[in-house]
């Protein structure tokens, strides 16, 4: 259960996480409108428009959630922060697990250069949501598409509806060590990457495009 006095610190906006902003404000509002006032039904929505309309991209941490909402892409960390100021705006408590995870995790996506450049252990940052009293892991970060693209096929990968009742994380087989849920990591979004460039993101994401296309449907 959750210290009582804490709970408002997992509403709050934070430097990165803007859930005051106006975009933030209107698309949290419009994606649970069908839900009428049913929280958890509200939590879904929002999982499920950040997780596939926001689609998987190597990008700097240091970015507001608005900026993630108006280029619909990011990482993980991106993707969290988004769903976490979605979820504020609307008065449900939300919050960051950090994780540290095996680098195997990014080998279907990942550039040789980003693999190789990688440590043996990588931060892996998704959303919990505090429903009927518990922290609920709610991890939006691989969409549909790259997921089909690259990860169908990869034993302990699925992808699952989430059903606001029970937790929804990458493989345990993955994880060496979780923390959290905090309310604020701005402190660590502001740290700067170890190797992560321009460059080095151009040609992922390329390289990511191009794992994409092999499960796009042609447009009739």
């Amino acid at each position: 259960m959750v210290d009582i006095d804490k709970i408002e610190d997992f509403l709050k906006g934070t430097k990165y996480c803007d859930k005051d902003n106006p975009l933030i404000q209107f698309v949290a509002k419009e994606l649970v409108l069908p839900c009428r006032g049913n929280i958890i039904c509200s939590a879904i929505q929002i999982f499920n428009f950040v997780r596939d309309e926001v689609k998987y991209s190597f990008d700097y941490w240091n970015v507001k959630a608005s900026e993630t909402l108006e280029k619909l892409s990011g990482m993980c960390a991106n993707k969290a922060n988004l769903q976490i100021a979605l979820l504020r705006a609307i008065g449900i408590p939300a919050g960051y697990m950090v994780l540290r995870i095996k680098k195997e995790a990014l080998k279907a996506i990942a550039t040789d250069e980003i693999y190789e450049k990688s440590s043996n252990m990588i931060i892996h940052v998704y959303c919990c949501v505090l429903l009927n009293g518990e922290w609920i892991g709610a991890d939006a970060t691989v969409d549909r598409e790259l997921y089909e693209a690259a990860y169908a096929d990869m034993p302990d990968w699925d992808y699952l509806e989430w059903n606001g009742l029970t937790h929804l994380h990458i493989s345990d087989n993955y994880i060496t060590d979780v923390s959290g849920p905090f309310s604020n990591i701005d402190e660590y979004m502001d740290m700067p990457h170890r190797f992560l460039n321009d460059d080095i993101a151009n040609r992922a994401n390329e390289y990511i495009e191009e794992l994409r296309s092999k499960v796009r449907l042609p447009i009739a």
